[in-house]
């Protein structure tokens, strides 16, 4: 899609944009990425917010002594302030054939959410890597901070592929070939991977970056009103299964369901990862606005 000017136009329209606006991502830790920018960081820095007190030590700044604590303590002490930083943030795509399904489909919302965080981050002078995972990491965009990046987001995210099996371990494990240094790392996807995440979440924790896992599912896959005779096939295979479905049937998918998500939750909080999951009906606002910051990944 061309905006009247000839651009690429970003996945969100004018009025979801100025929403987001106002808001920041948060991490749970600062990264001592060294970037001078708006986020706290561990480094010692010069900008106006007060952090503590440290002992001088010679060749640190005499303009940062504090004199009264001298007067009182007849020691040079100094006035530390909050560094602030900028972080990569990255996010990552899940665009198998099984993120096609359902009504609006996965895929529909992970492009979206991938683009307000994408927006959110740029605005905030945060760079931005967004990726496509299948069985591998396909392809991937890295843009410079600020809003002019937008464009370069935008155009790469109405390009994603949308077919294609998933090996989630494998796709993550490659983000080592684009990572360097730490930073925040979210990932959208189902998870339903046959080979599982586990793996592939680790290598990326290895990798310094703080992770957040957002998993949609459809409205039919968390709670499907159907009985009777079907045929279901693998969405990213050749197999299908024939099935009788009953309430009993429709009971048992259920419960497992419920295990799954409740196992990806218990790995995110052993492994320091944030979670939650998202019905893909839910409209964008509704998720940045609400359950973004029910995990407090925005503010």
């Amino acid at each position: 899609m061309l905006d009247n000017g000839g651009k690429m136009a970003f996945p969100l329209d004018g009025s979801v944009l100025q929403r987001l606006d106002n808001l920041t991502l948060l991490t749970r830790r600062s990264m001592a990425t060294g970037r001078p920018g708006r986020r706290r960081s561990p480094l010692a820095g010069s900008s106006m917010e007060f952090s503590d007190f440290r002992r001088y030590a010679p060749g640190d700044d005499f303009r940062r002594i504090d004199w009264r604590a001298y007067a009182r303590l007849e020691r040079l002490f100094l006035r530390v302030f909050e560094a602030e930083e900028n972080i990569t943030v990255t996010v990552l795509i899940d665009c198998s054939a099984s993120m096609q399904h359902g009504t609006p489909a996965k895929a529909e919302l992970a492009t979206t959410l991938a683009a307000a965080l994408a927006y959110i981050a740029l605005k905030c002078e945060d760079s931005v890597v967004v990726g496509a995972l299948t069985d591998r990491l396909v392809s991937f965009r890295r843009a410079g901070s600020g809003k002019n990046s937008i464009w370069s987001i935008g155009e790469f995210l109405s390009h994603l592929p949308t077919s294609g099996p998933t090996d989630l371990n494998r796709a993550l494990y490659d983000l080592g070939r684009i990572a360097s240094g730490p930073g925040l790392t979210i990932i959208i996807s189902d998870f339903l991977a046959p080979g599982g995440y586990q793996t592939g979440v680790r290598a990326v924790r290895q990798l310094r970056q703080e992770v957040v896992l957002l998993q949609i599912l459809s409205p039919d896959e968390i709670d499907p009103d159907i009985q009777g005779e079907w045929r279901l096939r693998d969405s990213e295979g050749s197999g299908h299964v024939e099935v009788s479905v009953s309430a009993g049937v429709l009971q048992a998918y259920r419960e497992r369901l419920a295990a799954f998500t409740e196992e990806l939750a218990s790995f995110a909080h052993s492994n320091m990862a944030t979670y939650t999951s998202i019905s893909s009906d839910t409209s964008i606002i509704d998720v940045v606005q609400r359950l973004l910051r029910q995990i407090e990944l925005v503010r």
